[in-house]
């Protein structure tokens, strides 16, 4: 049973006066006490591993559902818990034609976490393919 983890859903959204850069830095800021600099540019090297850089200055409503996800989940890994629970992310994401390649930049992004998405039987299909344990 995991006791410890972190949350990514439609719950958990991030903080719309803040560009997604400060959205994902503030945690380091807040958690490890880093200066806001240093906590950008860690921000910045995540976004640039799946080459999405240049939306690190932008506000939520300028990023597509795809982008959002990616920095809640960055969001996320910046957190000290090694358990990450992503609920529904069809419900986030909204339109991705190819889950496959949402899979693999979730694991280009994971250094250490233990990653658990939890969906309904509605969105098998959108899985097709894709290299992931699916539990009924």
């Amino acid at each position: 049973m995991m006791d410890d983890f972190i949350l990514i859903s439609t719950e958990t959204p991030l903080i719309s006066n803040l560009n997604m850069n400060e959205n994902i830095a503030l945690i380091k800021e807040v958690h490890k006490h880093l200066q806001i600099k240093e906590a950008e540019d860690i921000a910045t090297k995540y976004l640039n591993k799946i080459n999405l850089s240049k939306i690190g200055l932008l506000r939520l409503s300028q990023c597509k559902p795809i982008e959002i996800f990616y920095v809640m989940y960055i969001r996320a890994l910046m957190m000290p818990e090694k358990n990450l629970v992503i609920v529904s992310p069809f419900n986030i994401i909204r339109n991705v034609k190819n889950m496959q390649d949402v899979i693999e930049n979730l694991a280009i992004l994971n250094d250490d976490k233990n990653i658990l998405i939890i969906d309904t039987i509605t969105n098998e299909s959108r899985y097709k393919g894709v290299r992931c344990n699916m539990i009924k």
